[in-house]
């Protein structure tokens, strides 16, 4: 997903150098915002979830004094750990193209004016 986020932005800043088709950009931007807010909040669950479970084993370890109930915790904290770091990029990734989003109707803005001084 982080791949797929390089490539877009690549894509959008070369796009923006040239000032092609700001209008479609920009609802091909707003798209793929849109996508990746749904693949954000897929990941806010799934690493809730893992957190939950974690602390769930490591409660049920601590009442019942079961040390395999220890090594269950370890496995949900080692699985744990990638979604946060991942979950980190998504959500910065998400925000750098809220920026760019921004940039983007910032310059259709200026063009439609620019526009409108010749007509």
């Amino acid at each position: 997903m982080v791949k797929y986020m390089k490539k877009h932005e690549k894509l959008i800043s070369e796009s923006l150098k040239e000032q092609r088709d700001l209008d479609f950009l920009k609802k091909y931007h707003k798209n793929q915002i849109e996508i990746i807010q749904h693949e954000r909040l897929i990941h806010l669950l799934v690493t809730l979830f893992f957190g939950l479970f974690f602390l769930l084993s490591v409660l049920f370890a601590v009442v019942f004094e079961k040390m395999i109930l220890l090594s269950l915790s370890a496995v949900f904290l080692i699985l744990l750990i990638p979604y946060v770091f991942h979950y980190y990029k998504l959500e910065n990734g998400v925000q750098k193209w809220y920026k760019i989003y921004n940039e983007i109707a910032q310059d259709t803005e200026q063009s439609s004016e620019k526009l409108s001084e010749f007509v």
